[in-house]
């Protein structure tokens, strides 16, 4: 997370002991709130405020510089569009069939990318990726239609187009054996049989 500060202010409650209490009431003043009482509350209420203001995923992404000859410009630029990539400039080298593609290409779609880029382009293209920086996705990963103008529009959830930052968290989450909120079925129909039966 960046940018953020959460201000703790020191609280000391007053005890407030009167002669005519019971003996329950008694220890637990004696003892005061448990350490794992007050961390529980803390954490709950510091993850309340960050879900409040609406968090946005950050994914690194790399600088891709591509060398590849023009008649496999199409498959190259097949492979990064399956890799979300997004092209900034293509320029063609004086003298030579080589063209040089500049584009930036998510850190957690590049797993496996040089060898597809080469199996695509029949080894004629080369990739250099470069740590370049951090982009914060515009995509709300918890999303859900509320307002009238929303459920009109994508219904009661199903319609949603994919959320690409909630693909990330349920496979960081599934990678680390954490539960994800995942439907098995999303649109169930009833199964029919399509041979004729003599």
């Amino acid at each position: 997370m960046w940018g953020l500060a959460f201000v703790v202010e020191a609280y000391i409650s007053p005890s407030t002991v009167q002669a005519g209490d019971s003996e329950p009431n008694q220890l637990s003043e004696q003892y005061g709130l448990f350490t794992g009482q007050i961390m529980t509350a803390v954490k709950e209420a510091c993850r309340g405020a960050v879900l409040q203001r609406k968090p946005r995923l950050v994914e690194a992404m790399y600088f891709c510089e591509l060398n590849t000859p023009t008649e496999y410009l199409g498959p190259m630029y097949a492979v990064l569009a399956r890799r979300r990539a997004r092209v900034l400039k293509e320029e063609m080298h004086e003298g030579s069939p080589l063209f040089t593609v500049h584009a930036y290409v998510p850190v957690s779609e590049s797993f496996g990318f040089a060898d597809e880029l080469r199996r695509w382009t029949s080894g004629a293209s080369s990739a250099l990726l470069v740590l370049s920086h951090w982009e914060a996705l515009p995509e709300d990963p918890f999303f859900v239609p509320k307002t009238e103008e929303e459920i009109e529009e994508f219904g009661d959830g199903s319609s949603v187009l994919p959320n690409t930052a909630r693909k990330l968290i349920n496979a960081v989450r599934r990678r680390k054996g954490l539960p994800v909120e995942e439907k098995v079925v999303q649109h169930a129909t009833k199964q029919r049989t399509l041979a004729r039966k003599v």
